[in-house]
């Protein structure tokens, strides 16, 4: 019988493990990767350093890739394939603005609680492309699913009439893209410990529960009234 077994990605290799062996493998050393990269940058990240944090050798992640560049690429995959994933389960099945935006909140909340460095790489990859011409920008489809599932909910949010008088509806897209954006960029940095709790402030602000009711003027400055 053949020593090959065919990856992840359809190549066969040899001297590879078996299959269910081989797959979780490669997620460990996807995993491993993601993490490396978002502390150190592609530059100061080795081969030898992702093989050490997924606890293979540096010969086995070569089975899985052709190259540091190769591997970088396929993690970024994997980060959007499942950020994009989460997005069309939790936030593309609501229909009311407020509901695909509390969700929208959610996904970062369960991508966070998974692994913070899941979150952070979304943008993190794309940063790396501008920075390393070398490298393929990632967000390309996911981030075009992205900003359409944006326009789209604004788009419908105007049509229910759920957005308030006078706001345009251009800048509340780019707004949310702006919302995303950070929320990638804050994971898994020095406010990581906050992040849970950032989450849910901005869900209070999107409820319009992060502010008190403004007290009446009464209440505010009795002498007026006496």
């Amino acid at each position: 019988m053949s020593s090959d077994a065919r990856a992840p990605g359809g190549r066969a290799r040899r001297g590879r493990p078996p299959a269910q062996n081989s797959e979780d493998t490669y997620k460990r050393i996807l995993t491993a990767a993601r993490r490396c990269f978002s502390r150190q940058g592609y530059e100061r990240t080795a081969i030898a350093d992702i093989a050490r944090e997924a606890g293979v050798t540096p010969r086995a992640i070569y089975h899985y890739v052709d190259s540091k560049r190769d591997l970088f690429t396929a993690a970024a995959d994997s980060a959007l394939g499942r950020f994009g994933a989460e997005v069309a389960e939790r936030v593309l099945v609501h229909e009311s603005a407020i509901d695909r935006l509390r969700a929208y909140i959610d996904v970062f909340r369960v991508l966070h609680r998974e692994d913070p460095s899941l979150v952070a790489f979304v943008s993190l990859s794309s940063l790396e492309a501008r920075w390393n011409p070398d490298l393929p920008d990632p967000l390309g489809a996911v981030g075009d699913m992205v900003r359409l599932a944006n326009r789209t909910l604004i788009e419908q949010a105007v049509e229910r009439s759920e957005l308030g008088p006078g706001i345009d509806a251009d800048g509340a897209v780019a707004l949310l893209e702006v919302f995303g954006a950070g929320l990638t960029m804050v994971a898994g940095g020095e406010h990581d410990a906050e992040y849970p709790a950032m989450l849910d402030v901005l869900e209070r602000l999107l409820d319009g529960t992060l502010f008190a009711p403004p007290r009446s003027a009464e209440l505010t400055n009795p002498q007026k009234f006496h």
